[in-house]
């Protein structure tokens, strides 16, 4: 969830690097915020106080909501204006203005996305009470960039951005840009199209996606799709290079997240307690999440924020504790077009020739050698009635005519709320659930439970229900010209539930639908083994405490290994140039600790083999891209594994032979242990998990280079893996350091009330050179939390500083 929102901060590196650039920080004291003392914020009806703790978390104290809200917006922008100019230029498609050319991919997919454009048309439709929420949010920024210049961070110049004035359009486009990053789904789709036109719709439909929702009393032998029907268009040939929204990254889609609630029978306090560690690409410093307090006569809660909009996402209210995980729900679609051979503005709609929708944008870039420093690129966008053409060039397909047209809810679920409007004031579970219902635009899986006892989960988002084929391929547009999205699953009937028998509810970006299930929901969910390694914990736990929480989260038990782990064994123990391999193996438990060379052996024997298998059918482009999709092949290859002969195992290119699984295992053996032995050498005694398997914080001003640790990164070796609750995901294609990790840990019983306990894998300030930017980062890596204070009175007796926001 949330990775994007870092992609202008991955441009930084290649444009910042200034000699000289540490010595020359560390004199510009000026670089300080203010946080004691007065400063002024128009709007204001009354006086606000705003408290720091130890780590700088502020907590603020307002005498009515509206006035709370804009110190949340006046306070967060102190502490994040850098980072939320950069999200805010990158959902704009305005980067390369500021960065230049490298940044004009970015800047293109959004605007073909029409992500600005659709956040504007959406604002247009709020209801008051919620436009009016995201007013008082926008005056907080606006007063804060317009009237204390002064106190702005140095490092905004330094990246060579000048702050704006936001606009509520500005809020409304961050939840469509969260939209976007949920919604990884056409990837999937472009992933699985590429597999029909290499291997055809029959043989690709043996490894689709496989999903299995553990909570089911049976499985099917294949789960959700079974026997998938290939739809679409054969030989399209689809590469990413034709599109013009292709990711910016195209070796991870493995967003993830933990979050589980258990129930008074399961907690030493006799009450519900909520946890969630949101799993994310949180490298650079400070982090995704903006930790704040909020009080007023309405409103008493803590937690953490996405910068940029009201009121917290992770956290605990007066009567309710909540955290979220990427649900995955499926909101968009790749369709097959055909433009029209007589009219090449036109494109054929149910026998019709029908006009493109043409939009033209022209992009700022940077430019020395242009005229003012800045040249503009015109960028045409065509669109048909479901959205836009993202192949614009000549046309894919036998004959070139076919074009692929992005359909996304965000641009037709324009309703009056976000949904956020009344997370903050809910006085229970059942009143919670019925505000998350709200939610169009964010798939998120809600945990959550109140003072009272109750517990429940609940999916959100506006997902389709479709017509004809599901939404896993690319689908050919109606012949008919009818709309083949005929509704949306009701909102009370999407995944969830409330307390169930066993006294826990949770998630891991895994199937959650229950069982028999209506509608079509999603084929692209986490593997099962995070959300069962949950439930094998939750499922027998009694009294747990807050401490017994937190280690779960830090659970390194990888149950992917248990399906593969003992055919490995068994195919090398008698090869004595492998038997080293073997023995490791054998003697282990099956945890990712990171001082073992068991963790190291297994991902590098678990990766090869995964090439091994597919290889020889894919060829090297389509095999790229599906196995760095984690979890386009996770789940369906280890039922692959329980079928030793199955023809994947065996090579293509070996006419006079049928090889099995033990076979590609011993193929694969040479090739793990000579990419072990060129980062760690060739003794096994030395090998250790943790010595690749790492997790670099760097800077957004250098990520690479000389000169990381004096602008506050650090290194730390992790133990977990992608495959463990305490979370390590590395790239695929350059393993094995750590992309994406859990950015935050939160626990929150409901018997204390006091605190919450958390921590972020960051800090409170993007500011350099204070401790704020990284000081919980360091806690985390430690295994520490912190109290954030949910009592007022606490909050005040912990403050550290004192500052008065006046009218």
């Amino acid at each position: 969830m949330l990775r994007k929102l870092k992609i202008a901060a991955v441009a930084l590196p290649t444009l910042l690097i200034v000699a000289g650039f540490g010595a020359y920080m560390f004199a510009r004291s000026a670089g300080h915020a203010q946080i004691n003392g007065t400063m002024k914020l128009t709007g204001l009806t009354a006086p606000v106080t705003v408290l720091r703790d130890e780590l700088g978390t502020p907590y603020i104290f307002a005498a009515n909501t509206p006035d709370l809200i804009r110190a949340q917006g006046f306070v967060t922008t102190q502490n994040r204006l850098l980072q939320m100019e950069l999200f805010r230029a990158t959902w704009r498609g305005e980067l390369a203005a500021t960065f230049g050319p490298d940044a004009l991919p970015s800047d293109i997919r959004m605007r073909v996305l029409g992500t600005r454009r659709n956040g504007e048309r959406h604002a247009a439709r709020l209801d008051p009470a919620a436009r009016d929420l995201l007013q008082y949010y926008v005056d907080g920024i606006n007063a804060y960039i317009a009237n204390h210049v002064s106190d702005h961070p140095i490092e905004l110049k330094l990246a060579g951005l000048a702050p704006r004035l936001w606009s509520v359009a500005d809020l409304v486009t961050l939840v469509h840009f969260v939209h976007y990053t949920h919604s990884t789904n056409f990837k999937a789709e472009v992933v699985a199209q590429k597999l029909i036109d290499k291997l055809g719709g029959e043989r690709a439909a043996q490894i689709m996606p496989l999903t299995i929702n553990p909570d089911w009393s049976s499985q099917p032998v294949n789960a959700q799709r079974a026997t998938p029907k290939p739809v679409g268009v054969a030989g399209l040939n689809v590469q990413w290079s034709d599109l013009t929204i292709a990711p910016d990254n195209l070796n991870h889609q493995g967003l993830g997240s933990n979050n589980w609630a258990v129930g008074p029978s399961r907690s030493k306090s006799g009450k519900a307690i909520v946890s969630n560690d949101p799993h994310l690409d949180n490298r650079i410093l400070p982090g995704t999440w903006h930790p704040v307090g909020l009080f007023s006569p309405e409103v008493q809660a803590v937690g953490a924020a996405i910068p940029g909009l009201p009121g917290i996402m992770v956290g605990r209210t007066q009567h309710v504790a909540f955290g979220v995980t990427n649900a995955y729900g499926d909101v968009q679609d790749v369709y097959v077009e055909t433009s029209d051979p007589a009219n090449p503005a036109n494109y054929m709609d149910g026998g019709r020739s029908v006009p493109f929708e043409v939009i033209t944008e022209n992009i700022q870039i940077k430019d020395k050698a242009a005229p003012g420093g800045v040249r503009e690129q015109a960028l045409k966008i065509r669109l048909t009635k479901r959205g836009p053409v993202i192949s614009d060039h000549a046309g894919v397909g036998p004959t070139g005519d076919k074009l692929l047209v992005l359909r996304s809810t965000d641009a037709e679920v324009l309703g009056p709320v976000l949904g956020i409007e009344g997370l903050l004031t809910a006085p229970n579970a059942a009143a919670f659930d019925r505000e998350v219902q709200k939610i169009d635009l964010m798939m998120f899986n809600f945990v959550f439970g109140d003072d009272q006892g109750n517990i429940a989960h609940r999916a959100t988002g506006a997902v389709p229900i479709r017509s004809g084929a599901d939404g896993g391929l690319p689908r050919l547009a109606p012949k008919d010209g009818k709309d083949d999205w005929t509704g949306f699953i009701p909102k009370d009937r999407m995944p969830g539930m409330v307390n169930p028998p066993r006294a826990w509810v949770g998630s891991a970006n895994n199937d959650t639908r229950p069982q028999n299930f209506p509608w079509y929901y999603t084929n692209y969910v986490s593997p099962n083994y995070r959300y069962t390694r949950m439930g094998q914990v939750l499922g027998e736990a009694k009294a747990m405490t807050v401490d017994d929480h937190l280690a779960l989260m830090r659970d390194n038990r990888n149950l992917q290994s248990d399906v593969l782990r003992g055919a490995i064994v068994a195919a090398l123990k008698d090869d004595p140039a492998q038997r080293d391999l073997a023995n490791l193996l054998e003697k282990w438990d099956g945890v990712d600790r990171a001082d073992q060379a068991a963790p190291l052996v297994y991902q590098a024997l678990y990766r090869e083999i995964a090439i091994g298998t597919f290889l020889d059918e894919l060829g090297p482009d389509a095999l790229k891209d599906m196995l760095s999709t984690w979890y386009f092949w996770q789940q369906r290859f280890d039922a692959m594994v329980a079928t030793p002969d199955s023809p994947w195992f065996d090579d293509v290119n070996t006419k006079d032979k049928r090889e099995t699984l033990a076979d590609v295992i011993r193929s694969a053996a040479p090739r793990a242990r000579a990419l072990i032995e060129a980062e760690q050498g060739k003794d096994t005694a030395k090998w250790r998990w943790g010595k690749s398997h790492t997790l670099r914080f760097v800077s957004p001003l250098r990520r690479n280079g000389s000169g990381q640790e004096l602008l506050g990164g650090f290194t730390l070796e992790r133990s977990g893996s992608g495959e463990t609750l305490n979370r390590g995901v590395y790239d695929f294609q350059k393993p094995f350091a750590i992309n994406f990790s859990a950015s935050m840990q939160m626990v929150a019983d409901l018997g204390d009330p006091d605190k919450i306990e958390a921590v972020l894998a960051g800090g409170v300030s993007e500011r350099h050179f204070q401790p704020h930017q990284n000081d919980q980062a360091k806690l985390w890596a430690n295994g520490e939390r912190r109290a954030w204070w949910f009592n007022p009175e606490q909050a005040k007796a912990h403050a550290k500083d004192r500052m008065t926001l006046a009218p």
